[in-house]
């Protein structure tokens, strides 16, 4: 009798918990352990410690490295969307989600651009006169060769400038890259088509440097199949390099073998089981099943993270009141060819095209985009809407106290996980997501470096990640009503306004008239929710069942509004990282503005270096010659066709590239007569402030329609 009264307490006072964040703000940014004599089992919620003792660890593991092990190239790995590979372990997942007991488990097709890479290598006559093979990783290009026999030149950063008096046709071109500090694949890359060349072989620099030199990086392309690229090490690069100044030539002739092929308008798959709740409301576990190179961490590691803890609720028998839905998707990494939006297609196909309907019984999503529990692996991140985030900081802090791991809350949440897609059609996630100063960021991701055996492993971190992850689904579960808090979203609309551009009473009004209906509606949720677990501690079943169906009402209104919400708020900037649709415009005048000041003074490398490389293509038209821009500018609108971006996104092209081009010819002049750069960078600055005025007025609208909406739910 005492161990149930302790638990029913316990109950209650995780409930209340759950439920007390229905108009609190968050209040940092960051959460670490501390020194505390709160138990973990003071933090779990109900069912939460059966949960944990069954916990499988050893099976997770065994999962992520049957997963690892499947590639269609035997020497890097790699598991394309609609490749054998990821056909394997489509085949194991659906087998693994039968053996553990998950219910309805079902392999369902979508719609994608595939990609299978076999491998590539170069072989040639190293610097010292012995025969030498390297291999290649893959970018989701196409590109076959049988022994081929071709000239090999290396082109520093391949730029336009790096090809000038050089023939590249039908050669391979070598190169270095940082995709973090300067520009994509997809640059370069179609740079070397417009100059004729057979393809591109990058290697890619990280910012943890690989002191062995054997690390190969690839990502998506962005680009186009035929515009092919190839990722190389450190030291095969600088064998490579050597070659070639032993030669005494420019370039060297090599036997080159590739078999990377883009299927276009291909099937991909996604697997999924479920354990059955009392309500029709659905709490999802999302993780990926493709991956670049052997991609132990990312992300074999959230498919065994997902069926652990689905296995661990069965083992405990535990009884959810929503149905807990275990999705492993395909085509995360890439699915769509010749677009800026090539990843996370498989979630986007599944939840706009196979079910739609899925969205409107969702409560809220948990996505394990990588569990990177990495040797020495210190600070980790929690992706979360603005909406949310109330709610899961103080589901998580309590429990993040009791360990010396670091966490951050990332808001607003990030385009590239699977989640956003639920995120536009009204569905909050909790997801996973990098830290500080991340270990595997900054070694291992999206390289040949994503194994354990690189990276090593730490089982108390691997342990760490199902118990916080676990914990969200608990939560989510046992808390009724869905705990958006709506005034945090509007409070940061709020102070993204630059004051020096937009003076508009009517919409401060209107915003200030949202923050104060969301007050209501954040009692609402907060009191049907402490209600709920007052009732299930003093064992009331009809009053717990009655407030069950009164928030499943609700959280169908506030799936509405939420999705409302995005309707009007969520827009996505060039790199497509999410802001408000005002955002852009503002940048980009501001930006406008003080290059003409810089211009104005005769500063034109401050114009160029701090301001204008930020404008439109500003960046790229300093390295990349017009024609290969302009490749790329015609079918970037066509590119977001059918992407979970289109409609979100600016497609018009901001015509700044030739004046770029003149700034920097007259730079090298002195005393330069920058008036006409000017005159042009005004019309353009006149255009921006035209598209923020329109920007302002459809947020107004918006918001006022949202206003009505509030009501209705108080």
């Amino acid at each position: 009798m005492k161990k149930k009264l302790m638990l029913l307490l316990l109950m209650l006072a995780m409930a209340f918990a759950f439920a007390a964040c229905g108009n609190d703000d968050a209040d940092s940014s960051e959460a670490e352990g501390t020194d505390t004599e709160v138990s973990k089992e003071e933090i779990y919620p109900a069912g939460f410690q059966a949960f944990m003792d069954n916990l499988d660890l050893d099976f997770a593991t065994e999962v992520d490295q049957f997963i690892s092990e499947q590639g269609d190239d035997p020497v890097y790995g790699f598991r394309g969307a609609g490749s054998p590979a990821e056909q394997a372990v489509v085949d194991h997942m659906e087998q693994t989600m039968k053996d553990i007991g998950l219910q309805n488990v079902t392999v369902e097709e979508t719609n994608v651009d595939g990609w299978t890479y076999k491998g590539a290598n170069v072989t040639f006559t190293n610097a010292d006169g012995e025969e030498q093979t390297v291999d290649l990783g893959g970018y989701q290009t196409t590109c076959k060769a049988d022994n081929e026999k071709v000239g090999l030149i290396w082109l520093d950063r391949g730029t336009a400038a790096d090809y000038e008096g050089v023939d590249a046709t039908g050669k391979l071109v070598l190169i270095d890259i940082n995709q973090n500090e300067d520009w994509w694949i997809d640059k370069p890359a179609l740079q070397a088509k417009v100059k004729g060349a057979k393809a591109v072989i990058a290697m890619s620099e990280l910012p943890t440097e690989d002191k062995e030199g054997n690390r190969v990086g690839t990502q998506d392309i962005c680009g186009p199949a035929d515009a092919p690229a190839f990722g190389i090490s450190a030291n095969d690069r600088d064998a490579l390099k050597a070659a070639i100044e032993a030669s005494g030539e420019k370039e060297i002739e090599v036997t080159f073998n590739a078999d990377s092929e883009v299927t276009m308008d291909t099937t991909s798959h996604c697997v999924w089981g479920e354990i059955p709740g009392k309500t029709d409301e659905v709490v999802y576990m999302f993780a990926h099943m493709d991956g670049y190179f052997h991609s132990y961490w990312d992300d074999a590691s959230g498919d065994g993270l997902l069926m652990a803890v689905a296995k661990a609720m069965i083992d405990s028998e535990y009884q959810p009141t929503k149905t807990i839905r275990f999705v492993c998707n395909g085509a995360e990494e890439f699915g769509r060819s010749d677009s800026e939006c090539d990843w996370a297609i498989g979630a986007f196909e599944l939840v706009n095209k196979n079910h739609p309907e899925w969205a409107e019984n969702a409560f809220a999503v948990v996505n394990i985009d990588g569990a990177y529990c990495v040797e020495g692996e210190t600070t980790f991140g929690i992706a979360v809407p603005e909406e949310l985030r109330g709610w899961a900081k103080k589901v998580a802090d309590p429990l993040i106290a009791t360990t010396d791991y670091k966490y951050r809350y990332l808001t607003p949440q990030s385009t590239y996980k699977e989640d956003f897609n639920f995120t536009a059609q009204g569905v909050p996630s909790v997801g996973t997501a990098k830290g500080e100063e991340t270990v595997f960021y900054d070694f291992g991701y999206h390289t040949s470096y994503d194994a354990k055996e690189a990276t090593g492993f730490d089982a108390d971190a691997w342990k760490w990640m199902h118990e916080l992850y676990g914990m969200y689904v608990y939560a989510l579960d046992q808390t009724p009503a869905r705990p958006l808090n709506f005034a945090a979203r509007l409070k940061a609309l709020k102070k993204s306004y630059d004051e020096n551009l937009v003076q508009d009473e009517e919409l401060m009004a209107t915003i200030d008239e949202l923050i104060a209906a969301a007050k209501p509606l954040n009692q609402k949720i907060k009191q049907i929710n402490a209600d709920y677990a007052a009732a299930v501690a003093a064992e009331d079943t009809e009053a717990a069942d009655a407030l069950l169906a009164e928030a499943a009402e609700l959280n169908k209104k506030t799936r509405e509004l939420y999705k409302a919400e995005q309707d009007v708020l969520l827009w996505l900037d060039g790199e497509l990282s999410i802001v408000f649709p005002h955002e852009t415009r503002q940048d980009n005048i501001n930006n406008l503005q003080a290059g003409i000041d810089a211009l104005a003074e005769g500063n034109a490398q401050e114009a160029l270096d701090e301001y204008l490389w930020a404008v439109g293509n500003g960046w790229y038209a300093m390295y990349f010659d017009d024609e290969t821009l302009t490749i790329d500018e015609n079918r970037y609108e066509e590119g977001l066709k059918d992407t979970w971006a289109e409609g979100r996104t600016d497609v018009d092209t901001i015509e700044i590239d030739d004046t770029i081009r003149t700034i920097m010819e007259k730079s090298e002049a002195k005393d330069a007569d920058y008036t006409e750069e000017i005159e042009a960078l005004e019309a353009l600055k006149a255009e921006q402030e035209d598209y923020l005025a329109e920007a302002i007025d459809k947020e107004k609208e918006g918001l006022s329609g949202l206003i009505d909406m509030f009501k209705t739910l108080e």
